[in-house]
């Protein structure tokens, strides 16, 4: 090779670590899938400079396969759907002992995203060993280094704490119309959890109602995993009044109870139904991100002309009541020592 070609090899690949570690300290989950998309397009270029056809065949369908994660909630499938990517990649990458390492390390780390945070981490720690072994065999140093700050930074989340060394949190929210029955049993499984037995809906009640409004879910992630969610119904006026009337928690819900969204129809009267988030993840950062993105719902459906009357909405725990109260609803009525009643009239 070419010394020549080696060292722009080097620089793109300073570029590209830089790219990285800028979208570590952003909070737009956008913006960090941005900067890292930019930060694979470099990662490519220098694989492609050296020659390593393995690493650069898994480092674009890695960009591939992370759009895949942040885009759909189905993780199991895209990492299944991986397998036999991987076998033609293997197949065209160099002949070599060495080309099945960045393939071994991607499905390390896809297959611990499947799973709980620590092992997300670990997982994260064992792949860039693996890429940077295979760096190394080419020379690669700036990449090398890249993969070792990466793997330094895991070591740091896992043994100690995470917000210590990166400054953002990495949870975002998701609002989409499309998720699959696995998600709404994460979303049952958190039910279960955080809310006492006769306030949670069984998987069948909530799949009817999922099914006649699907726009109603706002998840709340981290790494791909499921944390919490935030549940906003559409409902016929006389369901929103009997709610506003009740002495007790109106929670006999059914599909027929539910508005669907439509361009004909001008007034809708919304019920912030539950909201759960595990109570690791209860901070200023992720209450904020909730809550944000509880309001962009509500000026989406304004901006679709989806004319708002009224909002209400039961608060049964500190976390609920933080983010009402934020939105300045005001408190109706208390139906018992641990849950209040609140409501922002709009029309």
């Amino acid at each position: 090779m070419e010394m020549e070609i080696y060292i722009i090899a080097q620089i793109i690949g300073i570029v590209a670590w830089l790219f990285f570690l800028m979208s570590y300290f952003c909070k737009r989950i956008n913006k960090i899938i941005f900067l890292q998309f930019i930060s694979s397009v470099f990662y490519c270029i220098n694989y492609l400079l050296l020659g390593a056809w393995s690493g650069l065949f898994v480092s674009m369908f890695e960009g591939i396969k992370e759009l895949g994660y942040y885009k759909t909630d189905k993780d199991k499938c895209i990492f299944l759907i991986t397998i036999p990517i991987y076998v033609l990649i293997a197949f065209i990458s160099e002949k070599s002992i060495l080309m099945i390492i960045p393939i071994i390390a991607s499905i390390i780390d896809g297959y611990g995203i499947l799973k709980n945070r620590n092992t997300v981490v670990m997982c994260g720690i064992v792949s860039n060993v693996l890429w940077i072994i295979y760096d190394l065999y080419y020379l690669n140093y700036a990449i090398a280094f890249s993969d070792f700050t990466i793997a330094f930074f895991n070591f740091c989340i896992l043994n100690y704490n995470y917000s210590k060394f990166l400054r953002r949190n990495n949870v975002y929210t998701v609002n989409r119309k499309n998720i699959s029955m696995s998600t709404l049993k994460k979303i049952y499984d958190l039910d279960k959890q955080y809310y006492d037995a006769e306030n949670c809906w069984d998987l069948e009640t909530m799949e009817k109602i999922y099914q006649k409004e699907q726009k109603s879910y706002i998840l709340i992630k981290d790494q791909n995993q499921i944390i919490g969610y935030v549940n906003i119904l559409s409902l016929k006026k006389d369901i929103y009044d009997a709610i506003m009337d009740a002495d007790k928690m109106y929670d006999d819900i059914k599909e027929e109870d539910i508005v669907s969204y439509s361009p004909g129809r001008k007034n809708y009267y919304l019920s912030i139904n539950s909201m759960v988030l595990k109570n690791e993840y209860q901070n200023k950062d992720t209450i904020d991100k909730t809550l944000q993105a509880i309001k962009k719902f509500i000026k989406d459906c304004e901006k679709q002309g989806y004319h708002i009357m009224g909002i209400n909405s039961y608060a049964v725990n500190e976390f609920e009541s933080s983010i009402i109260e934020k939105m300045d609803f005001l408190k109706t009525k208390s139906i018992n020592n641990e849950c209040i009643l609140y409501e922002q009239k709009l029309g």
